[in-house]
């Protein structure tokens, strides 16, 4: 199956453009030198950022899950050239969404925002054809805990990261990994925002966190 991509700033791109077409127009009309050259600094400036916009939603896009393996822009990979297919999420407080990681190689071949399908629709096509390889990272982690968000609450990136490094210890199973992970939560270096999630939920939720990560 061939994914369709999503093409979410195809329509800003497009107000760009005419945004600088208009502002070069203004400046041949323009009354003084002065205002000429700003209209049309202006416009040249958003032309060049609408093109840009424009290249990359235009840009070729290609994406397939099937029984011989993922169709990739660069060229077909065959399953027997992976080892996993990794569903996972980038570290707090980065927010560019749930994404596909290639190995051997580390590689982001998809990042999901980016296409029409459902993360559901893409983890389905991966479990049928995949052979046992798609290791789906944001499903065994659990769901996250639904802090309240408060006046004077813990900074949410900051407490973010600290909940995916303790969900990636207790998942790698490694007791080094654990410790360390342990050691961050004992003493978090947690920050105070104007609006952040409630303390004394994070407080308690990382004390169940550090016992786990003891046991």
């Amino acid at each position: 199956m061939q994914l369709q991509r999503r093409r979410r700033s195809l329509g800003l791109a497009l107000l760009v453009v005419a945004f600088g077409l208009v502002a070069l127009v203004c400046a041949v009309g323009a009354v003084n030198t002065a205002t000429r050259v700003f209209y049309a600094v202006c416009g040249a400036l958003a032309i060049g950022l609408g093109a840009v916009l424009l290249r990359d939603e235009l840009r070729p896009f290609v994406f397939g899950i099937d029984a011989a393996g993922l169709t990739l822009r660069d060229g077909p990979v065959p399953w027997s050239a992976v080892d996993r297919i990794v569903l996972d999420e980038p570290v707090p407080p980065a927010t560019s969404g749930a994404h596909l990681v290639l190995e051997p190689g580390g590689r982001v071949v998809l990042k999901l925002d980016d296409v029409r399908q459902s993360r559901e629709e893409i983890v389905g096509l991966l479990q049928r054809y995949s052979g046992g390889r798609l290791d789906n990272r944001i499903a065994r982690r659990g769901d996250r805990p639904d802090f309240v968000t408060v006046l004077r609450g813990y900074e949410p990136g900051r407490v973010d990261h600290l909940l995916r490094l303790a969900a990636d210890a207790l998942l790698s199973g490694d007791p080094a990994q654990r410790a360390e992970a342990r050691a961050a939560l004992d003493r978090p270096d947690l920050a105070v925002a104007l609006r952040g999630y409630d303390r004394a939920q994070v407080d308690a939720h990382l004390r169940k966190l550090c016992a786990r990560l003891g046991d």
